[in-house]
């Protein structure tokens, strides 16, 4: 698969706190940047889906009681 660029705007302070968590696991900083968004989209996308399968089971009853 072809990876694209994806430019993003940090503050110079930032830069370095992410410069030196990836250093301090050995990664590269675009490995490291990759992972760590991509692992928050996955995260926000399981809580969106926990929330709204929390949402129909708690709606159920009514759902069921406006559909008669």
């Amino acid at each position: 698969m072809t990876k694209k660029m994806l430019p993003a705007r940090f503050e110079e302070a930032e830069i370095e706190q992410i410069r030196a968590q990836a250093a301090l696991e050995g990664r590269s900083l675009q490995d490291y940047v990759h992972d760590l968004l991509m692992n928050a989209v996955n995260a926000r996308a399981q809580r969106r889906s926990e929330v709204l399968d929390r949402v129909l089971r708690v709606s159920d009853g009514l759902n069921k009681r406006l559909a008669r």
